[in-house]
């Protein structure tokens, strides 16, 4: 009788064992959820980031998974998909200097009016590619102050007052509009939770 209890001990320990190995295989300590492994909202952050003047008027902008150009806020809602998808494709991306392969993943919005200088944007590099996105948005950032620079003093002042900086998130960020400091601290903020 003593033999079976303890062969049962030894099997129900066994088991336990089973269980537990099984329940923490392919763990890496981290939470599900952890910061690392959930993707940015861009769109949301720039939204949150700037006045409600500004989503009421300026559209955000960002590539679908389907390779298609999107948009949202702003007068996007003027515009059929594929009509905003070329407006995008041809004129904003090239604004903005940002080449295929050069980012994994963005958000941004623009003025295209030629008396407005207004580019705010969200771009994730590419592997290796992080130099190549400073220098396409700082490239925006000069061509804005040379196009203002003898044209509408205000709007120099604006694109001379821009920033582009790398965050130790690793995203690149443009901010180029009034009160550009506060935009840029609530990205900072937003970007690294």
């Amino acid at each position: 009788m003593k033999l079976k209890r303890i062969f049962a001990a030894l099997l129900a320990g066994a088991a336990l064992l089973a269980l537990v190995g099984c329940g923490t295989s392919g763990s890496t300590g981290k939470p599900a959820s952890s910061a690392a492994s959930t993707p940015k909202d861009y769109t949301q952050i720039l939204h949150d980031a700037r006045g409600a003047e500004d989503n009421e008027y300026y559209m955000i902008f960002t590539k679908g998974a389907d390779g298609k150009y999107t948009a949202q806020y702003g007068y996007s809602k003027d515009y059929e998909a594929d009509q905003l998808n070329d407006e995008i494709a041809n004129m904003m991306i090239p604004m903005l200097n940002l080449e295929d392969g050069m980012a994994e993943d963005f958000a941004a919005s623009l003025s295209t009016m030629m008396v407005q200088s207004y580019g705010l944007a969200i771009v994730k590099p590419a592997e290796g590619r992080t130099q190549d996105v400073v220098d396409a948005l700082n490239a925006y950032v000069e061509s804005e102050q040379q196009s203002m620079e003898h044209y509408l003093e205000d709007q120099y002042q604006i694109a001379k007052n821009a920033k582009v900086e790398t965050l130790p998130s690793g995203e690149v960020v443009l901010v180029c509009c009034e009160d550009s400091d506060t935009v840029l601290a609530n990205l900072k903020k937003a970007l690294a939770a």
